[in-house]
């Protein structure tokens, strides 16, 4: 550690601050109303001077207020322009691996936009509380203008200093502020009463993080969870200033901190994404919470970002539907709020994301219906116009274009060889699959055995019929599982129901490897990530073997692909598993074995023990390469679209709205400021 004995000050900046979630153990409509009494105060004590607090990094919260108090917009903008709020730059504070890319680049997009309509932006990556971080964030954030990052968790025991430069796989990289002590560093002074006490609990922060520091200035966050303004803090504070020996306290902003610090050693370097809980939970076990919202969110996300917002872009005679597309977007960012996301609130917060998945799927689903309907009507013939959203042929049907035909491509399905193998395996052309389950005591942040050691155990009973496996348990626990294989390709489909009737277990499909694995390859947004079998642990919560996974995974010579994002792991090397179902009863439990402190309220959640039946679909592909997952991805994951055609205009019956060549992967097409922009 580097001696700072001998500098002649510790200048430290307070932050006042709240960090905000829109819903969490409670419903966005009981939040809303805090926030409503939060925010008149601390436009009244802004009016009076008190210097500045930070907003949380997202417009969500003042939009939210606004809805409540259109009369204060005014009072927000006069403030920010004063400096003493900060606005932006999300729109909401999202988790970073269960939302696509494109959605951090609508966030940090429509934040920017709206931060720029209230006042100066705060140009910064904060993302203080997000469940670890992707490795391709430094690359968004450039893409941005943004040079500096505030993150907390996730970031390993090999960064000992309180900066650091955080590197993306393609080589961007952002200074990042890392707090190391968390975004309540400073949550104590508020018991402070007196001068006194604060200049005692500064003197001990800045004990405490001395030894991290990579600067000539020191950070500390006054504030927590849905905090209001401290307004006696600037008397305290002034009152505190000539009993510190060594210490320059001043409160500010991110924006002014980050902008005057002088590095005084050169930080380390850590290229990729943040996933270890060395000083802080990474709360490896969200991914599994409520898994059908996970595979619902990959849907929408798939049907705007690939086919509706193309095809609106792309067909002829079809306007650019901005309103609509923009109330998809919002809902997409509100439902990406990481406590929302996540799956770890209130049952009611649940049902509130399950509404708005369905309105966003409603949008896109007549966006797409509207724009088919368009590009049908201009084709010559009539019949069944089939779309592909890919940008290489698929079923005869051009990238990026349509065909007509007199009935819409149906894949002919080739014969599976599904039978019974022992104690419980279920057998499809080679590939062995077990279904294993679990008890499992934690919660909804976290997976924990009942007891050390346990094995997990297969069904009662296994029954065959055709490519039908059925796989009973018990009474109340049982899954049907189809097996499928289209004529072409090389994987094998995976499709069926978990009928559950039992709380408080880990249903996972495990997929036998023919050879031993490592490590492992996962999707990620804009990224396939290489990753060990286990994550950086620490005495606060154990070290994981569960990952999660955009779109798909490959360990060994198998891969596993999905809709949206799963959770995985590669079980002591020599199996595949896949979390099919997790069913708990609480946000969190105060002490687990592999958590052995509280992340969170312990309120129940009856819902996340997910009794009745939920649907699964899953690709197996055996003998599996890297260079073709994210085709075999799109071919399970993205169907052809087809929708009858009266015909009637001039244009041939097959083409391409947009011809991509070469190797790279399409994210999107979309139209901006009036232009129509690709990304790749």
């Amino acid at each position: 550690m580097a001696d700072f004995g001998a500098m002649a000050d510790t200048k430290i900046t307070l932050v006042p601050h709240t960090h905000w979630d829109r819903e969490w153990y409670d419903p966005f409509s009981v939040f809303s109303e805090r926030l409503v009494a939060m925010m008149d105060t601390l436009i009244e004590l802004g009016g009076g001077g008190f210097p500045h607090f930070h907003l949380d990094g997202q417009t969500a919260m003042i939009d939210d207020y606004l809805e409540r108090r259109p009369e204060r917009e005014d009072d927000v903008k006069r403030l920010a322009a004063q400096g003493r709020l900060s606005v932006g730059p999300w729109v909401t504070q999202m988790d970073e691996f269960l939302t696509s890319g494109e959605s951090h680049i609508r966030n940090l997009e429509m934040g920017l936009a709206r931060a720029r309509e209230l006042g100066p932006p705060l140009e910064v990556g904060y993302m203080p509380d997000q469940f670890g971080h992707i490795g391709q964030m430094p690359q968004i954030l450039r893409m941005a203008g943004i040079e500096r990052a505030v993150v907390w968790r996730g970031v390993p025991a090999g960064v000992d200093r309180d900066a650091f430069w955080w590197e993306a796989p393609d080589g961007s990289r952002v200074l990042t502020e890392y707090l190391a002590f968390g975004y309540s560093n400073g949550a104590s002074y508020e018991r402070a009463t007196n001068a006194d006490q604060l200049a005692d609990a500064l003197t001990r922060s800045a004990a405490a993080q001395r030894p991290f520091m990579a600067s000539d200035r020191m950070l500390v966050m006054v504030g927590y969870d849905h905090s209001g303004p401290d307004a006696s803090l600037p008397a305290r504070l002034a009152g505190a200033a000539d009993r510190l020996e060594g210490i320059e306290a001043t409160i500010g902003g991110l924006a002014g901190h980050l902008g005057s610090q002088r590095l005084e050693i050169e930080p380390p370097t850590w290229r990729g994404e943040l996933r270890s809980s060395a000083r802080a939970h990474l709360l490896p076990n969200v991914y599994s919470a409520r898994v059908h919202q996970k595979r619902e969110r990959g849907r929408v996300e798939a049907l705007v970002e690939r086919y509706a917002e193309p095809l609106a872009a792309l067909a002829p005679g079809v306007k650019w539907p901005e309103v609509e597309l923009r109330r998809a977007w919002t809902l997409l960012l509100w439902n990406g709020a990481h406590d929302s996301a996540c799956g770890c609130s209130h049952d009611q917060v649940a049902i509130d994301v399950d509404l708005r998945f369905a309105e966003a799927h409603d949008i896109a689903r007549a966006i797409v219906d509207r724009s088919l309907d368009a590009l049908g009507g201009g084709n010559k013939a009539p019949g069944v116009l089939t779309f592909n959203p890919s940008t290489f042929e698929r079923e005869g049907v051009p990238g990026l274009g349509w065909r007509v035909d007199d009935e819409a491509p149906i894949p002919a399905e080739v014969p599976v060889d599904v039978r019974e193998g022992d104690d419980g395996d279920i057998l499809a052309d080679g590939l062995r699959l077990m279904l294993l389950d679990e008890p499992d005591v934690g919660d909804l942040y976290n997976y924990c055995f009942a007891d050390e050691g346990q094995v997990p155990w297969g069904p009662a009973e296994v029954r065959v019929e055709e490519q039908l496996a059925v796989a009973w348990f018990d009474d109340r626990l049982e899954v049907e599982l189809r097996v499928s294989r289209r004529e072409g390709e090389l994987f094998h489909r995976l499709s069926g129901v978990v009928r559950n009737g039992r709380p408080d277990h880990r249903l996972r499909l495990h997929v036998a490897l023919t050879q031993p694995a490592a490590r492992a390859v996962a999707g990620s947004p804009f990224e396939l990530v290489e990753r060990p079998l286990v994550s950086e642990g620490s005495k606060l919560e154990s070290p994981s073997p569960t990952w999660p996974a955009r779109g798909f995974v490959l360990a060994g010579d198998a891969a596993v692909l999905h809709e949206g994002v799963f959770e995985y792991e590669v079980a002591e090397g020599r199996s595949l598993a896949v979390t099919l179902l997790r069913c708990v009863g609480t946000i969190s439990r105060d002490v687990l074995a592999t958590r052995p402190f509280d992340a969170g309220p312990d309120v129940p959640t009856p819902l996340a023990q997910m009794i009745g039946d939920t649907q699964f679909a899953l690709a197996v592909w055996q003998s599996a390469n890297r260079a073709e997952l994210l085709e075999a991805w799109e071919r399970f994951a993205l169907p052809l679209r087809s929708r009858p055609t009266a015909g009637g205009g001039p244009m041939q019956s097959s083409g391409s709205l947009l011809a991509i060549g070469g190797s790279a992967a399409l994210s999107n097409v979309r139209v901006k400021d009036g232009r129509t922009e690709v990304r790749l």
